[in-house]
């Protein structure tokens, strides 16, 4: 990496506090940034490694005794490796990516939790066979409520949404065209579909197809780049049917008489399938066979029916599962909470040790190649875009290691050290307010402050629109987010 670097280096050894934090070393001439830290890849995690981001992409991944790429003289440099004594290194990740969002409702607040679990997601929705209606709204203005879920989920660690409305500028969004932003142009975006069978006022079915007459079919499905669709979001036959309808040409033979009403097979490699918990492990063997896919929300799956999928059965069989939230009425604020209650709910229900690896994968990696963007996004990797996320580091206990994939998928608001857009900084430490514009503002993350740079694409500052939302859920969360809905099995009290 050259004489420059390992100056710098000496220098920070000699003088850096004991830290979890990451330190500016050199405010360079470009806007190109040399990330020095722990990297995690799909192959481990790799101490004391180097990122180089330049024009928006990543250039340079490997050892800091590797070869100098271009331009990096003129570079600015962070140091993440942790400091002396107890600092733990900070962690480099690709931005999560949440491939189950409504972003529209983001300013609605957790349901309150009645104990009351259901069978289908219209009892809930429309109050259908004598369930309680659970009515939601948009507080505010929607355009409002888009940014403000947006910056919940940037200011967390998320770069990349599919969540069936935008905020330009913010994250990406990648079920829409004008949402992919930089380094996406020209690309396809994904399918993203609520209501596959169109049954969004109430209509369940038991034996046959008869749902709406304009409903998702096989020639249909297999012109999206991807088509991600909620099917089987419910735990009785109902739900069931559901991927009957969507997998089996002979299930359903006759028309209705409306139109419509015939079952149709669009199980493929370029199928996503938000929920299945109506799904069997033989229907799961069919999704696995046809390369299918799967996106897991088991905060809102435990909060709503009182159950989630058996996800090592899943991985067992190979699909490829990504996490996402699902929305605030009912689901995690955060990936990250998001993957604690998969962690716990994994454990208690089924036995299952999902490692925190594993978990990060399904919010990186995974999540990339479900919504159709594995060749740009989710890994640390030459080529790729540089939407990545700085984790601090936690202060070793008495020598105990610390888990760089725990310390990223778990980590809160407040451990965010850095949130990289394509190379566009959207959030900073305040050690790092250096490297970030005028147009950028201090904003309080709990015991810390930290630099958020929205400006821009806000047309106003963060505090202004803070301003104007007064009084709905806030972007910037505690530990555990207030009100959070349970993940665990509710009991009556005695």
């Amino acid at each position: 990496m050259g004489r420059l670097l390992h100056l710098l280096l000496l220098t920070a050894s000699l003088f850096q506090p004991t830290s979890a934090k990451c330190h500016l070393l050199k405010r360079g001439v470009s806007r190109d940034i040399l990330l020095l830290g722990t990297v995690l890849t799909t192959e481990g995690a790799s101490p004391n490694s180097a990122i180089f981001i330049q024009d928006g992409e990543i250039a340079y991944v490997g050892d800091l005794c590797g070869p100098s790429p271009r331009g990096i003289t003129y570079a600015s440099v962070v140091d993440c490796n942790g400091g002396k004594g107890k600092g733990a290194a900070a962690v480099i990740s690709p931005g999560f990516i949440n491939t189950h969002e409504h972003i529209a409702f983001s300013t609605f607040r957790p349901f309150p939790d009645t104990g009351e679990r259901v069978s289908h997601r219209h009892d809930w929705r429309v109050g259908a066979r004598g369930h309680t209606l659970r009515a939601v709204a948009v507080n505010g203005s929607i355009i409002s409520a888009r940014a403000w879920g947006e910056l919940r989920h940037l200011f967390s660690g998320t770069t990349s949404i599919v969540g069936g409305d935008m905020a330009p500028g913010l994250a990406r969004n990648l079920d829409f065209s004008a949402g992919l932003g930089e380094g996406l142009s020209g690309r396809r975006e994904a399918r993203y579909d609520t209501f596959p069978l169109r049954d969004g006022l109430g209509l369940m079915r038991n034996g046959d197809c008869d749902y709406g007459a304009d409903a998702i079919d096989r020639e249909a499905a297999r012109k999206y780049h991807r088509y991600i669709g909620h099917i089987g979001e419910g735990v009785d036959l109902e739900a069931a049917n559901e991927f009957a309808c969507l997998s089996n040409m002979t299930f359903d033979p006759i028309p209705a008489p409306a139109g419509g009403g015939l079952s149709t097979d669009i199980i493929a490699p370029n199928v996503a399938l938000v929920h299945a918990l109506g799904l069997t492990p033989r229907d799961f063997d069919i999704v696995a066979a046809r390369r299918a896919k799967v996106v897991w929300s088991p905060r809102s799956n435990m909060y709503l029916y009182g159950k989630t999928l058996n996800v090592s059965y899943l991985l067992d069989a190979g699909i490829t599962v990504a996490l996402g939230t699902d929305w605030l009425p009912s689901g995690s604020a955060t990936m990250g909470r998001e993957a604690v209650c998969a962690a716990a709910v994994a454990y208690e229900s089924f036995g299952t040790v999902l490692t925190p690896k594993t978990l990060w994968e399904m919010a990186t990696v995974n999540a990339a190649e479900v919504a159709g963007f594995g060749d740009r996004l989710g890994a640390l990797e030459v080529g790729k875009l540089a939407d990545i996320v700085v984790f601090g580091g936690a202060l070793r206990d008495g020598g105990e290691e610390v888990d760089p994939f725990a310390q990223a998928i778990f980590a809160t608001q407040e451990k965010v050290e850095l949130v990289s857009r394509g190379g566009k900084i959207i959030l900073a430490s305040s050690e790092l307010k250096n490297l970030t514009s005028e147009t950028c503002e201090m904003v309080a993350f709990g015991k810390s402050e930290k630099v958020v740079c929205v400006a821009d694409e806000l047309g106003s500052s963060f505090k202004e629109l803070e301003d104007s939302l007064q009084g709905v859920y806030p972007a910037v969360l505690p530990e555990i987010p207030i009100d959070e809905p349970t993940c665990k099995l509710y009991s009556l009290p005695i």
